[in-house]
């Protein structure tokens, strides 16, 4: 009869125990349950729009402002000849946020070299070219063979071919802007010796910015080629800009097409500025 109690107690403990554990694993399920999960990247940008559309504008699809004119700048020098090694820049002619126009001088380079170049090849050509002059007075008398008048004419190529590289080779020591735009980037200072592999400086057009547009297959018809867009971002500021671009491919994917959108007239919007894009309807166009 003793055993009976204790026997008892241990049944009593194990079904408390059962009790607890299912308690435990309930509230863990609830826990785990009750999380959300979190949405993808695109929707909450997406659900963000909505949310502040009135502030931010029209609500459409998100996207960020690029400049087609964006390109980083090199010195197109090779290494110097003697040395092995890379040209040192003598002089920046430009920094971060300064305007420039196509062909402005950013950066000059070491010109000793080319420039003495440049010396030697000049005479040279002049000599052989006003010898072909003479070979060609007396060819037409038939003074001279006509094997001495074609060394005469490829001698004069020749140092003219030679003259035109030096003269390239010297125009590489000064870097210039590719485009009309702002500088953007600067990644030299004087006296760095760079190569042809580095770039110096970034140039970016303000202007014309585009805008990349991911639409699904079923609302790209929105967005036929030329129709208007209305841009806007959180800022409030607004614009209007044009569908260039509608890409014939369907992404599989996300099931969408690339569509291209431009504005021209920018106003205060910077390239890299993130924005909402909707075509404009016919009636709001009219």
């Amino acid at each position: 009869m003793s055993a009976f109690p204790a026997v008892l107690r241990r049944n009593r403990l194990s079904h408390w125990s059962g009790v607890l554990l299912l308690c435990v694993l309930a509230a863990c399920s609830r826990e785990v349950r009750s999380e959300p999960e979190e949405a993808p990247a695109t929707e909450r940008r997406l659900a963000l729009s909505d949310a502040t559309a009135d502030d931010a504008g029209p609500i459409g699809y998100s996207a960020f402002l690029y400049s087609e004119h964006d390109a980083d700048v090199f010195s197109l020098m090779p290494d110097d000849e003697v040395s092995g090694s890379g040209v040192p820049i003598v002089a920046i002619h430009v920094e971060v946020g300064d305007r420039v126009s196509s062909g402005q001088l950013l950066a000059s380079l070491r010109d000793d070299i080319a420039q003495l170049e440049v010396d030697a090849a000049r005479p040279e050509y002049e000599e052989l070219r006003r010898e072909l002059e003479r070979l060609e007075e007396l060819h037409a008398m038939e003074v001279v063979s006509e094997a001495e008048y074609e060394a005469g004419l490829y001698a004069s190529q020749r140092a003219q071919a030679n003259l035109k590289w030096a003269e390239l080779y010297l125009s590489r020591t000064r870097v210039r802007a590719p485009f009309r735009g702002v500088v953007s980037r600067r990644y030299v200072r004087e006296g760095q010796v760079v190569d042809e592999t580095e770039p110096l400086f970034r140039v970016t057009a303000l202007a014309p910015l585009r805008a990349r547009l991911l639409v699904p297959e079923d609302d790209v018809s929105r967005f036929p080629a030329n129709a208007p867009v209305s841009i806007g971002d959180a800022m409030g500021r607004s614009g209007t800009g044009r569908v260039i671009i509608v890409g014939p491919t369907v992404d599989p994917g996300s099931g969408t097409r690339e569509v291209i959108v431009e504005l021209r007239e920018v106003g205060d919007f910077k390239p890299g500025a993130a924005v909402t894009v909707d075509v404009v309807e016919a009636e709001a166009a009219s």
